[in-house]
């Protein structure tokens, strides 16, 4: 094992134990925070760095996480543990040259990990800590990959120019954070923006160069309000917001049907009603809807608004409609731009040109923002074998995949910074 890989599997396996979902990102805030304070950079948090957030943990459930922890700052805390996580980092160089930013996202998804045995957190003893989220997506690697190359950035400034932030980004699982920090304005004067995943289909040793695919989502919370009643001897007194939502929940499954492209719906909740003998008064549904562009997959959601709208009005039930998260596509691809960054490093690694995601990523708000300013962006996917596929309790991924990313990510500065 070489020094750089050590370290980096030391510092990957630190973020993994404290593994925590979106929007509190506490532990983890604070911990990137001291590392890039004990670097010398300029740190940016808290309600400075944020706008308008989606689908925020309830009060109640901030409240117990945070009574839960015993932190330590030499800084007020307050609006970080009000669910304004992340962090943006700032090294100015005081030379002439471009803004680079470099986006890392820090959730960890909110399952338990697994207790098998021959899990390798388990056997090496890294696993999470916190019983409500595990990193199952990799974002522990991604905080790594860019602390690694915040220390580089540093130890070469005398090298550099122009200015470099690094934005390390809370609740991208459900995309949410991104859109908050894009509208607090910190990727506006950014000129290339860097971005990337660990796996995604990728093998290890191959370096994903110009993702593509990156589908439209908007995700929703629905609460269907009715009126309760006794079962069996007034039904007819009761509004059944159960029927209202299951009846949403099969008609929405008939809408994907476009001709210009794929699109996709799915409810993954349905939480209603309290006992057997009792007309279910509350139903809630979590909802999801995807598409190939922006322009389909608001088609979708008007129609999905009206199956909604509809299902209250057959059961004489009122609804209420939350935006809890979304994306919007990414497909502008400035093939230019990405031919120039893999004729730079195709002598340095095995590449993939324009891989498919094939899913969301809330990196699209940041990529769109800097590209309709006049910059550049590029995705790239840091190949790695995994263990178990993404978002599930037995993910684990090849830390060798680490010094690959890193590597890759610096190589492209360098190119940026001729």
């Amino acid at each position: 094992m070489t020094e750089l890989k050590q370290k980096m599997s030391e510092m990957r396996r630190e973020f993994h134990q404290i593994a925590e979902p979106g929007w509190l990102e506490f532990q983890t805030t604070f911990k990137i925070i001291q590392y890039l304070e004990s670097l010398g950079y300029e740190v940016e948090f808290g309600k400075k760095i944020h706008s308008e957030r989606m689908g925020l943990p309830s009060e109640e459930t901030i409240k117990k996480y945070v009574d839960s922890l015993s932190l330590d700052t030499d800084y007020d805390p307050g609006e970080i543990l009000q669910g304004y996580t992340g962090v943006v980092a700032i090294l100015d160089t005081k030379r002439e040259g471009p803004t680079t930013g470099i986006r890392l996202d820090i959730d960890a998804n909110a399952i338990e990990e697994t207790h098998d045995k021959e899990h390798r957190p388990n056997k090496e003893n890294f696993r999470s800590k916190n019983s409500f989220a595990m990193h199952a997506c990799g974002h522990d690697g991604h905080i790594t990959i860019g602390l690694t190359l915040a220390k580089w950035l540093m130890n070469n400034k005398a090298k550099l120019k122009g200015k470099f932030k690094l934005i390390f980004q809370p609740a991208e699982e459900g995309v949410r954070g991104a859109k908050s920090m894009v509208y607090a304005g910190v990727v506006d004067h950014v000129d290339y923006l860097l971005g990337g995943h660990i796996g995604l289909g990728t093998k290890s040793g191959v370096l994903g160069l110009g993702t593509r695919d990156f589908l439209a989502t908007s995700k929703i919370d629905v609460k269907f309000k009715g009126v309760s009643s006794h079962a069996g001897a007034s039904p007819e007194l009761g509004k059944n917001a159960l029927l209202a939502a299951a009846s949403c929940a099969l008609n929405l499954h008939t809408l994907t049907q476009f001709g210009s492209g794929m699109a996709r719906v799915n409810v993954g909740v349905l939480k209603a009603g309290t006992a057997k003998n009792i007309v279910p008064s509350q139903a809630r549904m979590e909802i999801e809807t995807r598409g190939s562009n922006e322009e389909l997959n608001q088609m979708l959601m008007s129609k999905v608004n009206n199956v909604i709208k509809g299902s209250a009005k057959t059961f004489d039930v009122e609804y209420e409609i939350m935006q809890a998260g979304g994306a919007p596509a990414y497909d502008s691809h400035d093939d230019e731009f990405i031919n120039l960054v893999y004729e730079y490093l195709k002598d340095e690694f095995k590449i993939k040109l324009a891989p498919s995601l094939g899913g969301s990523e809330d990196v699209t708000y940041m990529m769109n923002r800097v590209e309709e300013n006049g910059g550049k962006s590029i995705h790239f996917i840091f190949g790695s074998d995994l263990k178990a596929a993404h978002h599930n309790n037995k993910f684990d991924f090849d830390e060798d995949t680490l010094p690959m990313a890193f590597k890759a990510l610096k190589q492209t500065i360098k190119l940026l910074n001729k």
